[in-house]
């Protein structure tokens, strides 16, 4: 199945991303939205964090920086995306004098908004189309040419009804150029007014002028817009520092200054920005402003034997995440693990300093059958005994699958959870419960359990988590994750067959605080050895590394700051093994596929690849330095094995190095790995976690995304396509989270390779003030693939 996703709320200016005239120095929307962004939270840090800067915000806390950065890489890919998602609604890029109706849309955007305050996703989007407008204003309207790099206050602003005057649809604005494919300086004749250019490929159509006039609408100009060979031939456009592309060329860096700082403006200017509108707290959660605090990890956990199955799980997945952390930024400043049972007598706490003492407790954690065989276990006096040994500010989590036994201490817990502003969440299971009470003909669940648990989280500003040994792990990955995110990067992955060689090289660069390696198939710890370049055996015996066996049958490696060097990994068993390799690092990846619109510009892929198309690869690699660089792009198959590789192209930014690669998709699913050297020369690699599944089926959705008119019919087209080489039956269906799709909701179409077909479907919104999300996808027997 293929599917595509869009939403609507009820109730071109520089190049997007790509540096389209070849010129390193351009600067795209991309680079103007990460400088102003980071302009933006520099001086909401310095106004209301008490620090100097983000750097020094963010001093040792490298990860949560890097958390911060992924924000704005997400806000700055929005912006550029407005270019082809809004392409063909002139206003939006300022173009054809519609800049009256460009300001009305930038003056409205803060209550878009707000409107999106409890959808990060969708706010980060309606932001990026207020932002692209906003800085469109400068390189393709005469605002720069009269005032230089200055920024237009009154552009968007509230409470401003009308701009200074724009040039009427009558008056012509700009001289005839006859060379209209380079630069034209002065050709702009109106002065104290507002004109722009037309752009034919972006929804509007200049007007007409007889050939041989001298004057006329001003064009946007570039080899992509038709309207620069008509009169008044040219264009006034400063998207780049190339005259070809650019005619205004020599006012591109100003036009960049003045656009870089109306984005800090429109953010946080004191009493208009963003910030005033939203407040600190989203604004904080938007951008990641979050310092790290030296906490506990703290757990208490129920041992009874009801919890085996339960505890091994939990086991499981604290073994997982602390091997990623410790050694690292995010690892937790110290943990306690707090053991609780019936009789009180058995309950037990530590506290350790030492990740791996923890890691070594928790894997010699067993259940053990007490004296008492009724279900409630002493569930408040373990969770005191944690909160005795943990820091201020931590999260504790309870993991039970029984009643508390002294709920009657339960405001002693609140108490002495909040002296300590400490927040407790329970993670409960049903399994001793259900089995005593069923035997009882009670119901599975105590009233007064949940009660007890619920009203200490609720006190605490903890939650309630009911759930089981299989969804254990995606609970603890949601609560621990968010508080001692492991930003874990993938340095490689592949399958270990019985047939290839005992020993795997891996590359080990630089900037590795912390190697893991997952041995998963292994029977015993001793069934892999780990050598250095020099040929001497990790022994594990120096504290900063460890190695252990599972329960799950999976051998880990841990090695805290390991020499930049290609270490082997040797195996003494032959077995079939599956090896996953990663490591906490400095050098982190953002990455997109591009395909060509029909404008000619890159553009993030919108759904699945097709097979056999050519695609560009963008991998945004930051903290790589000033000497780092990036070789090849390889594409790996799903068992580590090489597709094909490819040589990079590299442009180092302002926040970032790009490092991209051209490719024909192939027939199977793949993973993306970079290959490059560090700042000191070191080689590394970087495999990226999302596999891309190409499909033999192409599903276009030609619906717009401005705001749906309640009670009023809009249709949403679609075209679907066969690009196999057989002959196809397809099923096509839509559906949304409101059930305002009215008619037929699913279409089939039989179609001969190469042949298409299309349709719309209708939605009729009766609620107003919501966010619609809309679902189309084309399905094909079984075979699943999403966009």
């Amino acid at each position: 199945m293929l599917t595509f996703s869009i939403c609507f709320e009820l109730s071109d200016g520089f190049f997007a991303r790509t540096i389209r005239d070849g010129n390193g120095m351009t600067k795209t929307h991309l680079d103007i939205t990460a400088a102003g962004t980071i302009k933006s939270i520099d001086k909401y840090i310095k106004s209301n964090k008490g620090f100097g800067s983000i750097d020094d915000f963010f001093s040792g806390d490298t990860n949560r920086k890097d958390t911060m950065m992924k924000k704005v890489f997400a806000l700055r890919k929005a912006v550029a995306d407005t270019q082809e998602n809004k392409k063909d609604i002139a206003y939006i890029h300022c173009h054809a004098d519609q800049i009256d109706l460009a300001h009305n849309f930038v003056k409205s955007c803060k209550q878009k908004l707000i409107a999106r305050k409890n959808d990060l996703d969708e706010f980060i989007t309606q932001l990026g189309e207020c932002l692209y407008t906003i800085q469109s204003f400068y390189s393709n309207t005469n605002w720069v040419e009269m005032y230089g790099g200055k920024v237009y206050e009154e552009f968007g602003k509230h409470g401003i009804s009308t701009l200074m005057d724009v040039a009427a649809l009558e008056e012509d604005t700009c001289l005839d150029n006859a060379d209209y494919n380079s630069e034209c300086k002065n050709n702009i004749i109106v002065n104290g007014k507002l004109t722009s250019g037309y752009h034919h490929r972006r929804g509007n159509t200049k007007p007409a002028k007889a050939i041989g006039s001298s004057t006329g609408k001003c064009s946007h100009g570039g080899p992509d817009d038709d309207s620069r060979k008509l009169v008044a031939r040219c264009g006034i456009n400063k998207d780049s520092l190339t005259p070809e592309w650019s005619p205004h060329s020599h006012l591109h860096d100003q036009a960049y200054s003045a656009a870089v700082q109306a984005t800090e403006n429109f953010l946080v200017a004191n009493g208009t920005g963003v910030l005033k509108t939203i407040g600190s707290k989203l604004f904080e959660a938007i951008f990641h402003v979050e310092r790290r605090k030296d906490m506990t990890l703290a757990m208490a956990i129920d041992y009874t034997s009801s919890m085996a199955d339960d505890i091994d799980a939990v086991k499981q997945y604290v073994i997982k995440m602390l091997t990623n952390t410790v050694g690292s930024s995010n690892e937790p400043a110290d943990y306690v693990l707090s053991l609780f049972h019936d009789p009180v007598t058995w309950n037990v706490a530590f506290r350790y300093t030492d990740g791996y003492a923890m890691i070594n407790k928790v894997q010699t954690l067993e259940t053990e059958i007490g004296n008492n065989r009724d279900c409630p276990e002493f569930a408040a006096a373990g969770i005191l005994a944690a909160i005795a040994l943990m820091r201020d500010d931590s999260p504790l989590l309870v993991f039970t699958d029984a009643d508390s036994k002294d709920a009657d201490r339960r405001q002693e817990v609140i108490d002495a959870a909040n002296a300590k502003n400490i927040s407790v969440s329970s993670l409960i299971t049903s399994q001793c419960t259900r089995r005593k009470r069923s035997a009882l003909g009670r119901s599975e669940r105590s009233v007064s359990s949940l009660s007890f648990f619920q009203q200490i989280a609720k006190a605490t500003g903890g939650n309630v988590h009911e759930t089981d040994k299989e969804n254990i792990g995606n609970v603890l990955e949601t609560i621990i994750g968010e508080i001692f995110p492991s930003s874990e990067i993938i340095i490689d992955s592949f399958d270990w067959s019985v047939t290839e060689t005992n020993d795997k090289n891996i590359t080990v660069d630089g900037t590795i605080a912390v190697l893991k390696i997952s041995v998963t198939g292994s029977s015993a710890q001793t069934d892999v050895d780990l050598y250095y370049a020099n040929g001497t055996l990790e022994t594990y015996t120096s504290g900063k590394s460890t190695r252990i066996y599972t329960s799950s049958g999976e051998t880990i490696i841990s090695i805290q700051h390991p020499p930049g060097s290609v270490v082997k990994l040797k195996r003494n068993v032959i077995n079939e093994w599956k090896v996953n390799i990663t490591a906490q690092s400095s050098i982190k990846i953002d990455s997109e596929l591009l395909e060509k619109s029909d404008t000619g510009e890159m553009v993030s892929l919108k759904g699945s690849p097709i097979s056999d198309n050519n695609y560009t690869v963008e991998l945004s690699v930051y903290n790589l330095g000033p000497s780092g660089t990036c070789h090849k792009i390889k594409l790996t198959g799903i068992a580590g094995n090489v597709i094909s590789s490819h040589e990079t192209s590299q442009l180092r930014r302002d926040v970032d190095t790009l490092c991209a690669a051209d490719f024909k998709m192939p027939k199977v699913k793949f993973q993306v790995k970079l290959y490059g050297k560090d700042d000191s020369g070191i080689s590394f690699t970087r495999k990226l976690s999302e596999f891309h599944k190409p499909t033999s089926v192409e599903l276009t959705v030609k619906a717009s995304t401005d705001d749906v008119v309640l009670g009023k019919e809009r249709l949403i087209g679609y075209e679907v396509l066969n690009r196999g080489t057989v002959t196809e039956t397809y099923q096509v269906s839509i559906s949304d989270d409101h059930s305002f799709v009215k008619g037929t909701t699913t279409v089939q179409y039989t179609l001969r390779a190469g042949d298409g077909d299309n349709g719309t479907f209708a939605v009729k919104p009766t609620t107003p003030s919501v966010i619609l999300y809309v679902l189309l996808a084309v399905s094909l027997q079984q075979l699943l693939c999403y966009i």
